[in-house]
């Protein structure tokens, strides 16, 4: 999908040339992109669609053609269904949804299928929500499968004549037990009458050992809820669905249990362990987005991420830590720890703990399935066994082609690493670094917008003293004080740029702010969210602060019971929008015309873009303006 992104003409696109896009979306992109779990992603208001390699088969037949259009495009037949919770997204909301049934049309016909996904909102730099993030995973396989175990459950109740042949060839594993109960009647414990040849295959037991013996003898301190639940059932009559952990096998099971008669029951079982891990890291995933999204610390992030890890992969350590391949250290602010565990903190040597630096260096994942017996670390396994990692993972992180940092992951146990769960740890790392990246990026801006508005401010105090030096005594000191007070305007309208990274003010902001040295509790405001250009920003700050200076001389501003109304809405005239902006007095002495037109009236009069439609009413109530201008000019940048 890399090669379709860099082939898409973009500019026919509401997003526009590539190189013009926004960092938040870049970002966005990357993250789906270099994931291996089905992403896609809606932006901005044409909710323009793109996704990811993983979700190319989710399409089927509309690949490629939706790269690049609208979600509702991409997706007519469910849209009416999936529409709400994409505006709620956009609204600021996230939601999770687990086997949501969809008909879905992407093969040339209608299709059943379930779906577990996330839509998570993606905030751009101002932190508004740009766009939408959805995570899926597809369950049609496992829901009709689940409905075909309910039906096979049903058919063994049913029709109990066939159960021995069904017991001999099913490759379930196959219970038939009885209570064992105390001297009060409380069950607990039950035995084993018969297991079939797969429960052996299943459990991991040798063949013969089972039947006769209870649970609690073949299975040492297993969970009491594997003998309560079973009880349960026998005691209700009814049948129960379980899906369990053996935690001293590791494993876990989906299955029924059911009433047989008096005490006994029968249990039909399948290991599940895959895919209870599988849906564990999806779900990690989902949360880690989360987390990260909310996260505004390099260091929260790092152990938010350790912490969502080490739960999804059932380890006992995890951490982040940044790398000197120089000196051969990694250096450790904090790390996630189990219960029990001592949290490891301060500057490690990577020799300390065998010679597997050389392969970071290298550039290449380190996966050790047991320290003791793995060549590069056995001499040093004492060592990292006191740091809970019999078996561990060291992910590298980097930064333009150096390593500069290490996700690690350690378990006190010897582990075999999948290569799911080495591409899990390698998506949670590459998450990380980009939510850190993003945050440093976020304080280098801020550190820049800082000293732009220290610099803008001592150039119109260096304007505003020439001028003063310049005008003294050969004006009248209220010309120089107007001048200075325009300075003052155009200072304001300078701030609020600043704080949109001079791209774009808030239009309620700028007028708040040009009129802040007023009696603002006596001006109220009122309008829709609506975003004008910084040079838009400039003009409204002058021409705001020319009438509220009028108003404070001549108008309702001048007595203490005056009030002043700015008020603005959007009109749709023809083929345009026309942003309309009233400026209203009341409680103040009538209106008159001025006798004379200076700079203040001219600059009032030429409105927000220069080219005028501004009306003035010099009413007995007070004076009103009219100020009109084409929304696209008055947003254009």
């Amino acid at each position: 999908m890399a090669e379709v992104l860099r082939s898409h003409d973009w500019r026919a696109t509401p997003l526009g040339s590539r190189a013009d896009w926004p960092q938040s979306l870049r970002t966005a992109v990357d993250i789906m992109l270099a994931s291996g779990h089905a992403m896609c992603l809606a932006w901005g208001t044409d909710r323009t669609f793109l996704y990811n390699d993983a979700y190319v088969p989710i399409l089927g037949a509309r690949h490629p053609e939706a790269f690049g259009v609208t979600f509702e495009a991409a997706w007519p037949e469910i849209w009416e269904e999936i529409e709400p919770l994409v505006e709620a997204t956009f609204d600021g909301k996230t939601s999770t949804f687990r086997d949501m049934p969809l008909v879905m049309t992407r093969n040339g016909y209608p299709e059943e299928t379930w779906w577990s996904f996330s839509y998570s909102p993606i905030r751009d730099e101002q932190g508004a929500v740009a766009g939408l993030l959805n995570v899926t995973l597809e369950t049609t396989s496992q829901v009709l499968a689940e409905r075909e175990r309910d039906e096979a459950t049903e058919e063994l109740r049913a029709s109990e004549a066939k159960w021995r042949t069904m017991f001999e060839t099913l490759k379930e594993g196959f219970i038939l037990g009885e209570l064992v109960r105390d001297e009060t009647g409380r069950a607990v414990d039950w035995r084993y009458e018969e297991v079939n040849e797969a429960w052996y295959d299943l459990v991991g037991v040798e063949r013969g050992l089972a039947v006769g013996r209870t649970i609690r003898e073949v299975f040492p301190g297993i969970e009491d809820d594997w003998v309560s639940d079973f009880a349960d059932a026998v005691e209700r009559g009814e049948p129960a669905r379980f899906t369990r952990q053996v935690g001293t096998l590791g494993r876990w099971y989906d299955g029924t249990v059911q009433h047989a008669g008096g005490d006994r029951f029968t249990a039909i079982f399948s290991e599940v362990t895959g895919r209870v891990w599988r849906e564990r890291r999806q779900a990690a995933m989902l949360a880690l987005t989360d987390r990260l999204r909310d996260e505004a610390t390099a260091e929260g992030m790092t152990l938010a991420a350790s912490a969502v890890l080490g739960e999804a992969l059932g380890v006992e350590r995890v951490g982040y830590g940044t790398v000197d391949l120089d000196a051969e250290t990694i250096t450790v602010e904090e790390d996630w720890v189990a219960d029990g565990a001592e949290a490891l903190a301060g500057t490690l040597n990577f020799r300390d703990f065998g010679s597997y630096v050389d392969d970071l260096k290298d550039g290449r994942t380190v996966a050790v399935d047991d320290c003791r017996t793995d060549e590069r670390t056995q001499e040093h396994a004492a060592a990292l066994e006191a740091r809970s990692a019999r078996a561990f993972v060291n992910m590298p992180v980097f930064e333009r082609g150096a390593l500069v940092a290490l996700f690690y992951v350690g378990s006190t146990q010897p582990r075999a690493w999948g290569a799911e769960e080495l591409q899990f740890i390698r998506d949670a790392a590459y998450r990380v670094r980009m939510g850190v990246e993003r945050l440093r990026a976020v304080e280098q801006q801020e550190v820049l917008n800082g000293e732009l508005s220290h610099r803008i401010k001592n150039t119109l105090s260096v304007v505003q003293a020439v001028a003063m030096q310049t005008l003294a005594g050969k004006t009248e000191p209220s010309v120089v004080e107007d001048f200075g007070s325009r300075l003052r305007a155009l200072s304001s309208a300078n701030e609020v740029l600043l704080t949109r990274n001079w791209s774009a003010a808030g239009l309620r902001e700028v007028a708040e702010n040009a009129l802040a040295t007023f009696a603002i509790g006596r001006v109220s405001f009122s309008g829709p969210d609506l975003d004008v250009s910084s040079r838009t920003a400039m003009s409204l700050s002058l021409l705001l602060h020319e009438l509220a200076t009028n108003a404070a001389k001549y108008g309702a501003l001048s007595v203490p019971e005056g009030v002043v109304t700015v008020a603005w809405t959007v009109r749709a005239e023809g083929v345009e929008d026309v942003l309309e902006i009233g400026w209203t007095e009341r409680g103040g002495p009538p209106a008159a015309a001025p006798t004379r037109s200076g700079f203040g009236s001219r600059l009032i009069r030429m409105g927000l873009t220069g080219s005028g439609d501004v009306t003035l009413d010099y009413d007995e109530q007070g004076l009103r303006v009219g100020i009109r201008a084409p929304l696209a000019e008055v947003q254009q940048r």
